[in-house]
């Protein structure tokens, strides 16, 4: 497969962390960096070199900038092969099936992957993403719940899928055998299509919204399980802090697996 590109949605408003909504949750220290920098770093190391960041109306893109260049110094990766291209969205109150409507529309490649910009994991599902693709209009990273999970299940979408094959999705579902890990590999085409008729007839939708649309119309939308990885979606200060106990320096999961050394130690 050609190099993918990728879409980060980050143009939330951070409600849960501060009522003005003036900090980005993305941008919380997380292991001598900050929760987006992994999230850069895993889609690089997937081989993705474009990175497609949805942002809302007041984030500095300059703040995003020195401290993604500071980072990538400091682990001594070469951050000019890197081409982080900023989207704005000044309608965030649309939820994140706009932004992802927005960034669809940018993307040049046939395929993309896509991923919120406060999901961080213990294995790189990018890249297996990218190696188990086989061609289908819709791949989403799951959990199967086989092991104890860190997650809020009562935040987590829901859901219901047989033999690769999601047929259900949302928050509300009642039947479910898998949670949505909010990340996706998704064909452009597609994406582009049916993100463009749900924005003409409606103004608030998100990602499963369009997940729902593709499956209502019959095409390819597959799940693809993890079913031994650690993944938190840092929400709230209870999952931030949940994040930093599981991975840290003294634990055996690391984000995105990836062995890093600092420049100083």
């Amino acid at each position: 497969m050609s190099i993918l590109e990728s879409i980060i949605l980050a143009a939330g408003f951070s409600s849960r962390f501060n009522e003005d909504s003036s900090f980005r949750k993305y941008l919380l220290p997380f292991e001598r960096s900050n929760i987006l920098n992994y999230v850069i770093l895993g889609m690089t190391k997937a081989g993705i070199s474009r990175i497609n960041i949805i942002i809302d109306d007041k984030t500095e893109k300059s703040q995003i900038l020195d401290s993604c260049a500071n980072f990538f110094e400091k682990i001594e990766i070469d951050n000019q092969k890197i081409d982080l291209n900023f989207i704005r969205n000044n309608f965030s109150e649309r939820e994140n099936g706009y932004s992802l409507f927005l960034g669809a529309r940018e993307i040049s490649s046939e395929t993309f992957i896509l991923s919120m910009a406060d999901h961080i994991f213990s294995v790189n599902v990018y890249e297996e993403l990218i190696k188990n693709y086989n061609n289908q209009d819709i791949v989403l990273a799951t959990d199967s719940m086989k092991i104890d999970g860190f997650y809020d299940l009562d935040d987590c979408t829901k859901v219901f899928g047989v033999n690769s094959q999601i047929e259900k999705i949302g928050k509300k579902i009642e039947e479910y055998n898998r949670l949505d890990m909010g990340c996706f590999i998704m064909k452009t085409n597609a994406i582009q299509k049916i993100s463009q008729d749900i924005e003409k007839n409606k103004d608030m939708f998100g990602v499963s919204d369009i997940v729902i649309s593709a499956i209502n119309l019959n095409l390819n939308v597959s799940y693809l399980d993890f079913p031994n990885t650690i993944w938190l979606d840092v929400d709230n200060h209870k999952e931030y802090e949940k994040l930093k106990k599981i991975f840290n320096k003294s634990s055996k999961y690391r984000p995105f697996n990836l062995e890093i050394i600092f420049d100083n130690g």
